[in-house]
């Protein structure tokens, strides 16, 4: 074996050291983060919609008709002042 062989050899088993140390601390913080994005009871949204830590509502939380209306009389008032 000649120098640049070792050399190469060092060099393989150092990286894939440093790579499989990387790619363990990325799949253990992805499943740390689902931990933190569970709900807090009681935390609400400006509009009283039930939100978790990462700040999107919670699937099933369903607005009522009148809400549905109310927003969608909104978008279409933006999208008039918004074509002025």
């Amino acid at each position: 074996m000649n120098v640049s062989q070792i050399i190469n050899m060092v060099m393989k088993v150092i990286m894939r050291k440093a790579i499989n140390s990387g790619i363990n601390a990325g799949i253990n913080g992805a499943s740390k983060m689902g931990n933190r994005r569970k709900q807090a009871k009681g935390e609400v949204d400006e509009y009283g919609q039930p939100i978790g830590q990462d700040g999107r509502p919670q699937p099933g939380n369903k607005m009522s008709q009148e809400q549905v209306r109310q927003a969608r009389k909104a978008a279409r008032v933006a999208n008039r002042v918004g074509k002025m």
